[in-house]
């Protein structure tokens, strides 16, 4: 997996998974597989809903393993073509640092003979610090995609 950030405000991610497009697509989008990949091992999704089409909205609840704390990710679908690519904004419910971003996700699935590579984009970060979490947690997130997608355990975050 490669990382890179462009000052404050942009992340991207690609890292290659050893399963057709299609089936990475599914696993990302959809509702039932989100709390098996989501956040890193510290964390525990406690409920998804995903209304997945443009304009549909998403919205995860999860809650810290250690420290309790619970948080509530939502976002609008804005593009989405199977299984090429999807966009989504991304803001945290009732976080001040948040109030005022425009953040934006953009998955992007590419064929690889029958490998995918998926590229991440996050835009609209509220400070550098901000990035650099989002860093490490979508890092974790591939790694649990690579393991729903093989069967593997995920390595901790």
């Amino acid at each position: 997996m490669t990382a890179t950030a462009t000052e404050n405000d942009t992340l991207t991610l690609t890292r290659l998974f050893k399963a057709p497009r299609e089936r990475v697509f599914a696993a990302f989008t959809s509702a039932d597989s989100i709390p098996q990949w989501f956040g890193c091992g510290h964390v525990k999704v406690t409920a998804c809903t995903a209304d997945f089409r443009v304009g549909g909205t998403y919205r995860i609840e999860a809650r810290g393993l250690e420290s309790d704390e619970a948080f509530n990710v939502t976002g609008v679908y804005r593009e989405i073509t199977p299984p090429d690519k999807i966009a989504y904004t991304w803001k945290y419910e009732d976080d001040e640092d948040w109030a005022d971003c425009e953040s934006v996700v953009l998955v992007e699935f590419k064929a690889i003979g029958d490998q995918t590579e998926l590229r991440l984009t996050h835009t609209g970060f509220p400070s550098a610090e901000s990035r650099g979490n989002h860093s490490q947690g979508w890092g974790a997130c591939m790694d649990k995609i690579d393991s729903l997608l093989t069967g593997q355990p995920a390595p901790a975050c």
